[in-house]
């Protein structure tokens, strides 16, 4: 089993950065994100910069399709939300029929505001997770002087994402193959059907972790306390330009918002 995570081999410029600049567009991203919470006037503009990043970083089609797809679904839901606690604050704009909700143009700003401010942070960390080796994330969080176990025990979090998610299918059909409806649309009958799910999968999981154990004290983990990298990262001048590009398109961004930039101000049409 590989784990490798989330990371998906490619030639592009984005893998090609250093990790740690990936980590600062993460950063970046994050901050601009909060900043303009409120009305989303400038976490769009975060959003479509890392829509850009996965397709400079030539991610699979089917990985980029279900991002969106998703942001989608959860944009709508997340506005509606947000857009039921400001009925009465704003202009009227709409009223959603099948919840019955009056729309109006703070709810609508509020509610996207809070979609971008969840959306954003998560899509930067699919780009980061999927342009990134384990091997470079562990090197980086090791050199910000926390223990090497600890960037272990964070890549090892990450790496065994993809295998648990296996397991789970494999689990919920060898349970449907014996009889056990655990696909059923009654609530209280999806609760019951945990159980075969999840005990099956903690013992699957507690098994790979103890052979794993075993193996690291084989190699001696743990041993010293520091570490040396055979394949160290290393900075170039792509990096330092690419960081000081990341730093001043963001900080634009906030600096936009931060001096009372809205597109409030646009809808009201002042």
């Amino acid at each position: 089993m590989s784990l490798s995570g989330l990371y998906i081999p490619r030639e592009s410029v984005i893998h090609r950065l250093d990790a740690r600049v990936k980590l600062a567009w993460f950063v970046l991203a994050f901050s601009a994100s909060v900043v303009s919470q409120w009305d989303g006037s400038v976490s769009v503009f975060v959003y479509l910069s890392l829509i850009v990043g996965l397709i400079l970083a030539k991610i699979s089609v089917k990985r980029a399709i279900l991002t969106i797809a998703y942001s989608i679904v959860f944009f709508l839901v997340t506005t509606l939300v947000w857009a039921s606690m400001y009925q009465d604050v704003g202009i009227y704009v709409a009223t959603f029929p099948l919840a019955n909700i009056r729309l109006t143009d703070v709810g609508l700003l509020v509610g996207t505001g809070k979609f971008f401010l969840i959306v954003n942070p998560i899509t930067a960390f699919l780009l980061v997770m999927s342009t990134t080796k384990m091997y470079d994330l562990h090197y980086v969080i090791t050199r910000a002087g926390l223990p090497y176990k600890a960037g272990f025990m964070f890549a090892l979090a990450l790496g065994l994402l993809p295998y648990t998610f296996m397991e789970i299918r494999n689990i919920v059909d060898v349970q449907k193959a014996r009889g056990l409806e655990v696909d059923s649309r009654n609530p209280v009958k999806k609760i019951v059907y945990v159980v075969p799910i999840f005990v099956p999968l903690v013992i699957r999981m507690m098994s790979y972790v103890w052979d794993l154990s075993i193996v690291l004290s084989v190699r001696g983990f743990g041993a010293y306390p520091k570490r040396s990298y055979y394949f160290p990262p290393r900075w170039s001048r792509k990096d330092t330009i690419s960081l000081l590009l990341l730093a001043v398109i963001y900080a634009s961004l906030i600096i936009l918002k931060l001096t009372g930039f809205s597109t409030y101000y646009f809808l009201r049409g002042v």
